[in-house]
């Protein structure tokens, strides 16, 4: 399994409200967490696509990674998932490969439809239904591989329109960074995976995970493809303490949403001790997982982050 780590945007939404120890996030919290996490060993750093998120502030995606490409040498560089919606496929195009050769081919793309109604409301975008937005999108990922790998790409398609545009330079990668596609739609989101993706995450409890990947082989033998292309991948809060008393006390004054008996049917957080965490990992590494992106909702304490990269990856490497 490879690890990549969640540094969170912003701590003011519905999503991030959990970060208890985080009242607001900041440059300098977020560029010391990404460097903690590649000294612990992960393999990765993933940031969050939003631009407005809550209350407080909130770090764009590709400005975020880029400095920490700066700050960084080994770790690979996850904006996870953009949302379609907000670019022009041309122009992520364009960032994407300059993000790739600033972190000397470092970069892995995750891509969504988007599903934030309210932020893209409120900076002016329209919102389209959901089957639209996500044919949107497999139309933006055919149009990145194009741009990724030929020298001039012109394209009519329903949605978007080139005219011999470029992508100079190409991504250092070869033959361009891996896409990873985010979401459980079946009908949409896991066909367009089957076609395009070379990677494909979601979240939630085996017996949900299972089913997903069920579908997702259904669509693969429906285009031909092996279904053992696709890297799988599945994202979880964490949190860790070698004491459980003390992660009991931790649960009940700042995490109550991460106490058994409050946890979302649709969750499957990681939160225990080393040793129960290993043991819920080992279920997703029989389900043929090959990576796993935490996020640990102690930022900016690296507690958790510590024990998982002393106590748990080593079991799965």
């Amino acid at each position: 399994m490879q690890f990549a780590v969640n540094v969170p945007t912003s701590a003011g939404d519905s999503v991030h409200s959990q970060l208890a120890f985080c009242d607001e996030i900041s440059w300098d919290a977020q560029v010391e967490f990404a460097v903690a996490v590649e000294g612990l060993g992960f393999d990765g750093v993933a940031v969050p696509d939003h631009v407005m998120t809550g209350s407080g502030p909130t770090t764009e995606c590709f400005v975020t990674l880029a400095a920490i490409a700066r700050e960084t040498e080994d770790v690979y560089l996850y904006p996870k998932t953009v949302n379609n919606h907000f670019r022009n496929p041309a122009l992520l195009a364009k960032q994407a490969a300059t993000l790739d050769a600033v972190s000397d081919g470092r970069l892995k793309l995750g891509m969504g439809a988007g599903w934030k109604e309210s932020e893209a409301r409120a900076y002016g975008y329209d919102w389209p239904d959901a089957p639209t937005r996500l044919r949107m999108l497999e139309e933006s990922i055919r149009i990145l591989k194009r741009l990724w790998t030929e020298e001039t790409v012109s394209f009519d398609g329903d949605y978007y329109t080139l005219d011999e545009a470029m992508c100079q330079p190409h991504p250092v990668r070869d033959p361009h960074p891996p896409i990873m596609v985010g979401g459980g739609g079946e009908s949409f989101t896991l066909r367009i995976t089957a076609q395009y993706a070379d990677s494909w995450n979601f979240w939630g409890p085996p017996e949900v995970m299972q089913h997903k990947l069920d579908v997702l082989e259904r669509h693969c033998e429906g285009y031909g493809r092996s279904f053992e292309e696709i890297e799988r991948s599945w994202f979880a809060r964490c949190l860790l303490r070698e004491d459980e008393a003390e992660l009991d006390a931790l649960l009940d004054e700042h995490f109550p949403r991460f106490k058994p008996e409050n946890v979302a049917d649709s969750e499957y957080p990681l939160v225990g001790t080393p040793e129960q965490v290993r043991e819920r990992l080992e279920t997703f590494d029989e389900m043929g997982f090959g990576e796993v992106v935490v996020e640990f909702v102690d930022f900016p304490e690296t507690t958790s982050a510590e024990l998982f990269a002393e106590r748990v990856a080593p079991a799965f490497r």
